[in-house]
């Protein structure tokens, strides 16, 4: 029956797609049809191979954050972009200098497109047209997805988790934790104060300019895209790519379930794809982070310079338990680092070399200022 599985879970997510096809056509039938839209996601690759990413879905119409002045106008434009109903079979044309390419939509609605970038292209972050062809594409915008090429300037990469590493949820039940981003607009805060100046000294790396591409890895839904973007934004972390998780049915089962292996194939996505740069991964210890990361470093030897892992009062695993993990890695030829704030984190990588020591007093800086932030939050 196992063997199974698959087959059902196909047919289940072809049957879906037909419906919401049948469905569109219905309510255009009758009028009541939204347009439809193109939403980019942050991309990523090398001068030789980049991976394009966005979504087709009927447009909702959220309302932009810098009109939203109320728990429930937030809580109204989550709710929107869960309620998503995507576009199967779209075809969207890229365009990227003097170069052009065709793409297919998946069943959910995602575009996932490999292709090798113009000749002579740079690091750093380039944007490229996404325009829809069919279906219904008359009068849908066109729209720009950003693609962050990382050459030979970038000193190391970083891959962060965001639940609990970025992001107070507090919760690690997949389905609460989601509920409570829907409300960190406006009472989230931030877990690990300083992250944003930790995290733009590590893209400045150890000369000050390298531009090191940095990667968020989420249990979060794809619906909630958007909204973490939007919040990453407010407070000035540095941008880069998020890789998020298909929610509901899918050719893989059903999500959210069972743990964040997912987070394993994202990571080896990324590894794979940057094979030239070595990589810091950052997590928390009130889920899975130390034993996925003990598990890249297993795979990867050598490319992982260190493991911090950020301590979650309250949550954290034994102490056994976690120098056993900070064993493996050891042997492995990596380290784990434990740290209770981004200063602890900052002075290491300084001494590392990753970062500049000048950098340290501006991480402690963000920290109380953050803290402090928080404290009042609390008492408000």
């Amino acid at each position: 029956m196992p063997d199974l599985y698959p087959l059902l879970f196909r047919f289940a997510v072809k049957a879906d797609a037909h419906y919401d096809v049948l469905s569109r056509r219905v309510r255009k039938g009758l009028g009541i049809a939204p347009p439809l839209r193109i939403l980019p996601y942050r991309g990523y690759g090398t001068p030789e191979r980049v991976v394009i990413k966005a979504r087709v879905l009927e447009e909702r119409k959220v309302t932009p954050q810098r009109q939203r002045h109320t728990l429930w106008s937030s809580a109204v434009a989550s709710y929107k972009r869960y309620m998503t109903r995507e576009i199967s079979s779209a075809h969207v044309a890229v365009r990227w200098g003097d170069k052009h390419w065709e793409g297919v939509t998946d069943e959910e609605g995602f575009l996932e497109l490999w292709v090798p970038p113009p000749e002579g292209v740079r690091s750093g972050w380039h944007m490229v047209e996404l325009e829809l062809l069919s279906p219904e594409a008359e009068g849908v915008p066109r729209v720009t997805a950003p693609v962050r090429v990382a050459g030979t300037s970038a000193e190391l990469g970083v891959i962060s988790d965001i639940d609990d590493t970025v992001i107070a949820t507090g919760v690690t039940d997949p389905l609460k934790r989601a509920w409570a981003l829907f409300l960190t607009e406006h009472r989230g805060r931030l877990p690990f104060p300083g992250v944003d100046a930790f995290y733009a000294a590590l893209q400045a790396g150890a000369s000050g300019t390298a531009d090191n591409p940095i990667f968020y890895v989420s249990s979060s839904p794809w619906n909630l895209y958007e909204h973490l973007d939007e919040f990453l934004s407010i407070h000035r972390i540095p941008i880069g790519p998020l890789l998020l998780r298909d929610w509901g049915l899918s050719r893989d089962g059903f999500a959210p379930g069972g743990g964040h292996g997912h987070k394993l194939d994202k990571i080896r996505g990324v590894l794979e794809t940057l094979g030239h740069l070595p990589f810091v991964l950052i997590g928390d210890s009130g889920q899975e982070d130390a034993e996925h990361y003990r598990t890249i470093v297993r795979e990867y030897p050598g490319r992982i310079r260190c493991v911090y892992i950020r301590n979650v009062p309250g949550r954290s695993k034994r102490g056994e338990e976690m120098e056993a993990i900070a064993k493996d890695i050891r042997d492995a030829g990596s380290e784990l680092v434990a740290v209770d704030d981004t200063v602890a984190a900052a002075r290491h990588a300084a001494r590392a070399g990753w970062i500049r020591w000048e950098e340290v007093p501006e991480v402690e800086a963000h920290r109380r200022e953050d803290a402090a932030r928080s404290a009042l939050g609390e008492r408000g």
